[in-house]
């Protein structure tokens, strides 16, 4: 599996609470990236990084094995709903399928990496463990399209155990392009929602923006 540019956004763009969490899940990890991107960031955070697909769980094992930080993250091969915690998260994060109108690929493991169906997670399911998984203060980060955000944050705001948006920002390709996705936090209790934008490239589409490469520079060599 490939890295995104939307789990390298989100990776780089996500806070802990009181920005040290201890223990961090990354729901649907695939290669990997967003656990080795947490390590990296909060020292000394133990990560455990679920996959449902035993290829993309085999690979993100190799990659957590060849990092510095390869006794601080346990890759485990398994579906979010069947699994069994022993402890609470201070941080939930999630690149999650949320391609529901678009047309399946003929990849089976690409369609449930990008779709929300029976087959994946679909988005009440991963809210409803979530809320059931999170510490107290801790905070469920993730990315989602703008026109699935809404839906997905009312969902959150009316389940059992309720999940409340604290922070987002709005995502541009270029300043004169349409909004193209939504870095979210959100935790247990409501609070005023901070909010603010980031646009990736310079308007003649040839280079980075200042902002994305002062977001993004730990984690390019290019940065």
């Amino acid at each position: 599996m490939h890295v995104n540019t939307d789990s390298v956004l989100l990776g780089a763009w996500t806070n802990g609470p009181s920005n040290k969490p201890c223990r961090i899940l990354d729901i649907g990890t695939g290669c990997g990236i967003l656990a080795l991107m947490m390590a990296q960031r909060f020292a000394g955070a133990g990560i455990d990084a679920m996959e449902i697909d035993a290829c993309a769980a085999e690979e993100a094992a190799a990659n957590v094995l060849s990092s510095p930080w390869a006794d601080r993250i346990c890759v485990l091969q398994a579906d979010f709903r069947d699994a069994v915690f022993t402890h609470p998260y201070d941080l939930v994060i999630c690149n999650p399928p949320y391609f529901n109108q678009s047309l399946a690929s003929p990849d089976r493991r690409r369609t449930m990496a990008r779709h929300t169906s029976c087959e994946s997670l679909p988005h009440r399911e991963l809210i409803e463990g979530v809320a059931h998984l999170l510490a107290d203060d801790g905070l469920f980060s993730l990315v989602l399209p703008v026109a699935e955000a809404r839906e997905f944050f009312s969902t959150a705001a009316m389940a059992c155990k309720p999940l409340f948006v604290q922070r987002i920002t709005t995502v541009y390709t270029k300043s004169h392009k349409p909004a193209l996705r939504i870095l979210a936090q959100l935790g247990r209790n409501p609070v005023p929602v901070v909010q603010d934008t980031i646009v990736m490239y310079r308007d003649n589409g040839q280079e980075y923006s200042p902002e994305y490469v002062a977001l993004v520079r730990d984690f390019y060599l290019w940065a």
